[in-house]
């Protein structure tokens, strides 16, 4: 049915691995435009849409398109055992539910992972969300944000003017925050139609902001009071989106 090998492990694999920390079981369709895994958590505050494109592949055979649904703490497991320099084939044939993990390195080890019978469950209409400020910032100054509100508060603050963008925490006494103002080499666009302020839970942004080890650049885009779209991307091999409700401020 398929035969995909791809020597970009970490892509893969932390990829994967962000996406298991906040969906615990879900459906990765293949086709020969590559993989692609969109799911929305059980809470509905979160949907992850990964897409690692048809170049990220070595080796991409696609007989018809497929779904295969896993439990994704299980498939992480595996895909971990992976090391530096080996590959990592993922295989389906279509007499077996089971999907084949083989890495290749020194030696080659062949792992199986079950295949669950899922229904396709239904999506939050995200695509149909409309965004009134969008900043596209280097992804590592991101990361740094959110982890100074980590110490102040569990909710981050974001603001977005035509003059710059602030990631901010308030607690009851302290307060952490982080400012690029226009011109400033770590945004690469700014572009917002008002000012725009909105709230959004820290830990769903902890597990979202590790992606930005896996792409140079960031885009978010929010308005106030309002869902976020969360993206990171590397050319046309990745690209790695969230849409995270918002978490009402005072």
């Amino acid at each position: 049915m398929f035969e995909l090998t791809i020597s970009d492990i970490d892509m893969l694999k932390n990829s994967v691995g962000i996406a298991a920390e906040i969906i615990d079981e879900g459906i990765f369709r293949i086709s020969k435009n590559g993989l692609r895994f969109v799911a929305a958590d059980r809470a509905l505050v979160a949907v992850v849409d990964l897409k690692i494109g048809a170049a990220a592949f070595e080796k991409l055979e696609v007989t018809e398109d497929a779904s295969v649904g896993v439990n994704m703490n299980n498939f992480v497991s595996v895909l971990r055992r992976a090391g530096t320099g080996d590959r990592i084939t993922l295989k389906k044939e279509d007499n077996r539910n089971r999907l084949k993990v083989l890495i290749t390195g020194s030696s080659t080890r062949r792992f199986e992972v079950p295949v669950l019978d899922m229904a396709e469950s239904e999506l939050p209409p995200t695509d149909k969300l409309e965004f009134s400020s969008s900043v596209e910032l280097k992804s590592d100054v991101l990361a740094q944000g959110i982890a100074d509100a980590e110490i102040v508060s569990d909710v981050v603050i974001f603001e977005a003017s035509a003059d710059g963008f602030k990631i901010k925490s308030e607690g009851d006494s302290n307060t952490t925050e982080l400012e690029l103002e226009k011109g400033n080499s770590m945004i690469t666009k700014l572009e917002a139609t008002a000012a725009v302020k909105s709230g959004y839970p820290l830990d769903y942004l902890k597990k979202i902001v590790k992606a930005s080890k896996l792409a140079d650049t960031a885009n978010i885009r929010f308005s106030s009071e309002f869902p976020m779209k969360m993206e990171f991307y590397n050319g046309d091999k990745f690209s790695m989106s969230f849409v995270l409700a918002p978490h009402m401020i005072e």
